[in-house]
């Protein structure tokens, strides 16, 4: 999982418009877009504009494919497509961009058109300029009853992907319980720990610490999109798209629990997640 940053000229400042209509973005020149990556907007004498996450990897267009509306569609000699799904059309600031580059790690300039953000405090910072998701979250101190968990399948988790950081006190909660350390890669920058439900956010009861985990940005996207879990011995599972990349060292790893046996994983909001993954299911079969 990356971050980029797209320049549309300020000559179609509508074509951001077009995008979210559209559910996809052309470009000349192929870029290595993948799925889950977040994929931000920046026009030339504005500055961001929008932010959204790709649903597929970039491929070549063709004829069965639908029309684009951009205004240059005839002249602007677009070969590649991927399909997005926008998150969000009003950043809470608006930095510059020497201030951006500073932020995220880019070196060239806005002309260069399409950038890679590869580190993962620069993606935290970009989706910080989004805001936060309300602070609808509550503090779970010691002796709380358990949670009742509710139906999770996640049908619709690509949809239900935003920013994590503004979880407030349930992402507080998760640090304490965690000791500030994601429980699949103990990475312990707190910039790119998020929350994450385990049970589909349903309101202020799923917010229990039992029912979270507190994982790295791109751990929680895989995590939310069933490409990774939990089996019922508290190891960790990858799926087989993933197992050939960098996420295949944590398959079968021990997931790191608090201290507190109180605060551990619910295990049947973690067996919900794990019946979600057909591809779990396939293989515990074979």
């Amino acid at each position: 999982m990356t971050a980029w940053v797209l320049v549309i000229s300020k000559d179609y400042p509508d074509h951001w418009d077009f995008a979210q209509k559209d559910g996809f973005w052309d470009t000349r020149p192929r870029t290595k877009i993948e799925p889950t990556d977040d994929v931000f907007f920046w026009m030339a004498g504005t500055g961001l504009i929008g932010w959204a996450r790709a649903t597929s990897e970039t491929f070549e267009l063709n004829s069965s494919h639908p029309p684009a509306h951009w205004h240059d569609v005839a002249t602007g000699e677009y070969r590649w497509r991927f399909t997005l799904e926008p998150q969000s059309s009003a950043p809470v600031r608006q930095p510059r961009w020497k201030e951006m580059a500073a932020a995220t790690g880019i070196t060239v300039p806005a002309s260069n058109g399409r950038i890679e953000v590869k580190e993962l405090e620069g993606q935290a910072y970009l989706r910080g300029l989004f805001g936060n998701e309300p602070v609808i979250d509550q503090t779970f101190p010691d002796g709380l009853t358990a949670y009742a968990p509710g139906d999770d399948l996640r049908k619709r988790a690509q949809r239900d992907i935003a920013v994590r950081q503004g979880q407030g006190q349930f992402r507080n909660s998760l640090i304490n319980s965690y000791d500030s350390t994601c429980a699949v890669t103990g990475s312990t920058v707190l910039a790119v720990l998020e929350a994450a439900h385990i049970d589909r956010y349903y309101g202020m009861h799923t917010n229990h610490v039992t029912n979270g985990l507190l994982l790295r940005a791109d751990i929680h996207t895989l995590f939310d999109l069933q490409r990774m879990t939990i089996d019922q011995d508290l190891r960790i599972r990858v799926g087989p798209d993933l197992i050939h990349t960098e996420y295949g060292s944590h398959e079968g790893k021990p997931l790191r629990l608090p201290s507190n046996p109180s605060h551990h994983p619910d295990r049947d909001a973690l067996r919900r997640h794990w019946e979600s993954c057909d591809w779990a299911n396939i293989s515990q079969n074979q």
